[in-house]
């Protein structure tokens, strides 16, 4: 399209470097038309033995999609509440083969997530190279959007799309072999830059990001060297036998506060480093989940998957009151609503979610290292 046509960057149509700045707009997810993945190479963490990996891919019931999309609806008007402007994904059949020279699966997933594929630096938005086959075309639901903050004046930049054949995954992965380890026993190779966009936890100039089993060092890399020198990345490792993002194992609430998993104690100095530059870690409460709603998709933790609407306010699944009661004693203003029904598809809160804009710029929140 002609150049005339774009949109200056100066409007910062697209604006977020932290999760706690005043929101602006936001994406929130969908699961209309939503898929469960058959058993691929990047599962074989969860899923040890032959035995358990005979499941097939297969579509949503009409009845969960529509409990979820009620519970996705209320955290969209909950938020248009707040002022935030409020933007869904393309509605997509996800019960679909998708067919490449290297792979072939038998059908995608969800829009449910779009933490997982967006991430949003400063004015920028970067498309994930996501590790899981039943993914690699997740990013579609949102590219009319994108290219719509594009055309008013943001950057879009799609990372290097993996290939996804055999031999980027570890083929002899088991966990008879030990538990994951990011450096002795890991699930994925360095073939390609491999990421999902919610392994990474944004803070101004630092982005901490956490090798999992669908994020490899050499996608950071490619990260580190495309943001170049005005950020930081720093790699950071959790006692977690299979790690996926970091949305529920260290989490910041807002400048110089960060709670932590206890059942996933860091590795390494990262409390210290914490501490070192004047922040206060705290550690989750345990969540009340498992006494009234249980499912596989995510973890006993998902409790911690919370969203700030600002540094002040933050939302919170309504049954987790040991939670809800710790955000209130850090002086946080609690808006409680239903959302286990949306648990079935991934995620909470935190992953449902994608900030599009927030008021306020980039900073540097760790002195220590300078501005």
């Amino acid at each position: 399209m002609p150049a005339e046509t774009l949109g200056s960057p100066a409007q910062l149509v697209v604006n977020s470097y932290n999760g706690w700045d005043p929101l602006e707009e936001v994406i929130v997810g969908s699961v209309a038309n939503s898929a469960s993945p058959g058993f691929e190479p990047a599962l074989r963490p969860y899923f040890p033995s032959p035995e358990q990996r005979t499941f097939s891919a297969a579509r949503r019931s009409d009845a969960e999609i529509e409990a979820a999309t009620q519970q996705l609806d209320t955290l969209a008007r909950v938020l248009e509440g707040e002022g935030v402007i409020v933007r869904r994904p393309t509605q997509t059949d996800f019960f679909t083969e998708v067919k490449t020279p290297s792979f072939q699966v038998n059908s995608q997933n969800t829009s449910a997530c779009p933490r997982d594929v967006l991430l949003v630096v400063g004015d920028e938005i970067i498309e994930a190279p996501m590790a899981m086959r039943s993914r690699f075309f997740e990013y579609l639901p949102y590219r009319k959007l994108v290219r719509e903050y594009f055309r008013q004046g943001a950057r879009w930049t799609a990372a290097p799309k993996p290939s996804m054949a055999d031999e980027m995954y570890v083929q002899n992965f088991s966990v008879e072999d030990g538990p994951f380890d990011a450096d002795e026993h890991p699930a994925l190779t360095d073939l390609e830059p491999c990421f999902d966009a919610a392994s990474f936890s944004r803070m101004g100039k630092d982005i901490f990001y956490q090798p999992d089993i669908v994020t490899n060092d050499f996608g950071a890399g490619w990260l580190a060297r495309h943001l170049g020198p005005e950020y930081r990345l720093h790699r950071v490792r959790f006692r977690d036998p299979h790690p996926q993002h970091i949305d529920a194992t260290m989490v910041p609430l807002r400048a110089g506060l960060v709670m932590i998993n206890p059942e996933r104690p860091p590795v390494g100095d990262t409390i210290a480093f914490f501490e070192e530059n004047g922040w206060r870690v705290i550690t989750a409460e345990p969540s009340v989940r498992g006494s009234f709603y249980s499912t596989p998709e995510v973890s006993n933790w998902i409790s911690m998957n919370v969203f700030n609407v600002n540094e002040e306010t933050v939302i919170c699944e309504e049954r987790e009151k040991p939670m809800i009661e710790l955000f209130k004693s850090l002086g946080f203003r609690v808006i409680a609503i239903p959302f286990a029904n949306v648990y079935h598809f991934g995620g909470s809160f935190h992953c449902c979610t994608v900030d599009i804009r927030r008021a306020g710029g980039r900073q540097s929140y760790f002195p220590a290292l300078g501005s």
